[in-house]
């Protein structure tokens, strides 16, 4: 039997390392195969890519990553902290373009918690600060730490074409728990933001800088829209 062999190696292939139309590459390390086309890199199946990914003991991520309004692209974020301190803070995200300047845009967010039996709407317009009212609900006596999963999906619009990109939507849910106990509390969140401008960075800060570690994971991933 043949034995066909291409390229592989253990990250995404760049155009300087695939030089012809269709010639692939194989990520072992990931388990994603690549072709190139006439312009760059592209995955070979599967309806996510993985752009980016970041996790350390911090409680903050500045992602660089420039948004191609050819993708619809999903972030998903787990922040903890230890230690008995209870956390007030809501998440803030900023915008920025890839020179870390802030984007101007405006957010809406509805949330509940299992203290707070009505649900409470916050909002704010022309704004670089985009706010998750995701604090901790201090239903409990805190013995473990607390720990936040926030999950949105950022989509581009169109302006005078299918080609023209000039505001892009975010919209999720973040929710914020304990690390280990039997009665965890809850803090739900719904929410949109709506950004102008190209995105070239995400400044993420959930705000859990209460002990240690404080650990923050960052994934980015993104689908063609057509």
């Amino acid at each position: 039997m043949a034995i066909l062999r291409m390229k592989r190696g253990t990250t995404k292939p760049s155009t300087a390392n695939l030089s012809y139309v269709g010639e692939l590459a194989f990520d072992y390390s990931n388990n994603a195969l690549y072709a190139r086309n006439s312009t760059s890199v592209v995955k070979v199946g599967g309806e996510l890519e993985l752009v980016y990914a970041y996790e350390d003991i911090a409680y903050t991520c500045s992602a660089s990553l420039v948004f191609d309004p050819a993708y619809i692209y999903k972030v998903h974020v787990v922040a903890t902290t230890q230690g008995t301190s209870v956390d007030s803070s809501s998440t803030l995200i900023y915008y920025r373009t890839s020179g870390l300047s802030n984007l101007i845009g405006s957010y809406v967010a509805t949330y509940s918690n299992d203290v707070v039996s009505t649900i409470t709407k916050t909002s704010a317009r022309s704004t670089s600060s985009f706010t998750i009212p995701d604090a901790h609900s201090s239903g409990v006596t805190l013995t473990s730490g607390i720990s936040k999963v926030i999950d949105f999906e950022i989509s581009p619009t169109f302006a005078l074409s299918l080609n023209d990109t000039q505001q892009w939507l975010a919209y999720g849910k973040a929710i914020t728990s304990v690390t280990g106990q039997g009665n965890a509390t809850l803090t739900m969140v719904d929410f949109a933001h709506t950004i102008n401008g190209t995105i070239g960075n995400l400044y993420i800060n959930p705000g859990l800088n209460l002990g240690f570690p404080d650990l923050i994971s960052v994934t980015i991933y993104r689908t063609l829209r057509k």
